[in-house]
């Protein structure tokens, strides 16, 4: 018996659209999608849809019950292609290594499920191209999880940009920059793009670069690049020699459909830069910076709008109601942290699958997954033969 004044929350008190979601993968960003998904519901006054846990999957039975547990799932698959024919399953997200990535997402598509899949979205522009024709075939909603689109910071200067705030665009500039590497005497084992998949550093984060310069400047037309590798040699664990067969650092000169140009630049090499992704627009009208170690703030220069005595960049704290995507239940100037990235991105994709619409323009589809790994493999064809490479000309072939 429950003591007087005790009011009971029944089914019909929650009348909000529910969707039920699968997670393939348990390591970190199996961990970091879960906590998203638990988080929308109070991230947002008025929830898009609530999602439902249904089944995490996993290889290793007993890691994948002990994640699933705690986040409560209501049970685990050791067996992707047992998991995709689950009938409770609306949504399945694919967390798994860069490798796992094609064939779940392809099989999850053909069963009608809708797709969410981390980035980068394969290894190969022929894998990424059989997940996006896949996708776009069966009528699903899908997306590749280029989280930063959902930085409040990026949100506003996307939304200045589109308001011509800035102008005609001129310039751009994007660093993604990690240290992991910049030890010769780092074993090969503790590095993360040179272990495992051994995906190497311009798709483990040089993507999301490429990504960042599309979604804030617009189409990439033509790309000349490099990749390198510093330290060709390392030790494993056990003492013995290993080659590092992935790039270290890579650089890339980028000429946008628009006429603006701009470089990227992604490097694991970089002592002190925990994980710096930063970039900075110069247009007709004023210019705009961020940088994700400064994940609340963004920084505007508008010609127009400052005294010629104290022009300059201002510093923006994107955490007001008038901004976008707002954790609302943090007052304003509470700082959201990285995680509220990926939560913003889950709820976008999650209320889009729930009226089967597409994510564009503000999520990325696996169209736009697919053409990144265009990019990718360009800068390599360029690193290789030392010219430029017209990005319209290789999306015809491929």
């Amino acid at each position: 018996m429950k003591p007087e004044g005790f009011h009971e929350i029944t089914p019909q008190d929650t009348p909000e659209k529910k969707i039920n979601v699968g997670v393939l993968g348990y390591g970190f960003m199996g961990k970091v999608h879960s906590n998203s998904l638990l988080k929308i519901p109070y991230t947002y006054k008025t929830p898009p849809v609530f999602p439902l846990l249904i089944a995490m999957g996993g290889r290793n039975l007993e890691n994948v019950k002990d994640t699933a547990r705690r986040f409560g799932f209501r049970g685990v698959y050791i067996h992707w292609e047992d998991m995709v024919l689950d009938p409770d399953i609306e949504v399945f997200d694919i967390c798994t290594p860069d490798h796992q990535h094609a064939g779940p997402s392809i099989a999850a598509a053909k069963e009608g499920k809708h797709v969410l899949c981390e980035k980068p979205m394969a290894l190969t522009v022929d894998e990424a191209k059989q997940m996006w024709q896949h996708a776009d075939a069966a009528g699903i909603t899908h997306m590749c999880n280029y989280n930063y689109r959902f930085v409040p910071a990026v949100r506003l200067a996307r939304r200045l940009l589109e308001d011509g705030a800035l102008g005609t665009i001129y310039q751009f500039r994007v660093c993604y920059l990690q240290e992991a590497g910049r030890l010769p005497s780092t074993p090969l084992d503790d590095i993360w793009y040179a272990s495992g998949t051994a995906s190497g550093v311009l798709l483990g984060i040089g993507s999301h670069a490429l990504d960042m310069a599309r979604f804030l400047v617009g189409d990439i037309v033509k790309i000349t690049g490099l990749k390198k590798t510093f330290t060709p040699v390392r030790r494993n664990l056990d003492g013995k020699e290993a080659q590092v067969n992935t790039d270290e650092g890579n650089m890339a000169l980028l000429e946008f459909a628009n006429g603006a140009v701009g470089t990227m630049e992604s490097s694991a090499v970089s002592s002190g830069r925990k994980n710096q992704l930063t970039w900075e627009i110069n247009g007709s009208k004023g210019s705009m910076k961020f940088d994700i170690e400064d994940l609340n703030h963004l920084y505007v220069c508008l010609e127009e709008t400052t005294r010629p005595d104290v022009r300059g960049f201002t510093k923006i704290s994107v955490t007001s109601p008038e901004h976008p995507l707002q954790c609302l239940h943090l007052p304003p100037g509470h700082n959201s942290g990285w995680e509220y990235s990926h939560v913003h991105a889950m709820a976008h994709f999650l209320d889009c699958a729930s009226k089967n619409t597409s994510v564009a323009p503000y999520g990325a589809t696996f169209y736009d997954g697919y053409v990144v790994q265009v990019l990718m493999e360009a800068i390599g064809q360029s690193m290789e033969n030392g010219q430029k490479v017209d990005i319209e000309t290789l999306l015809a072939i491929k």
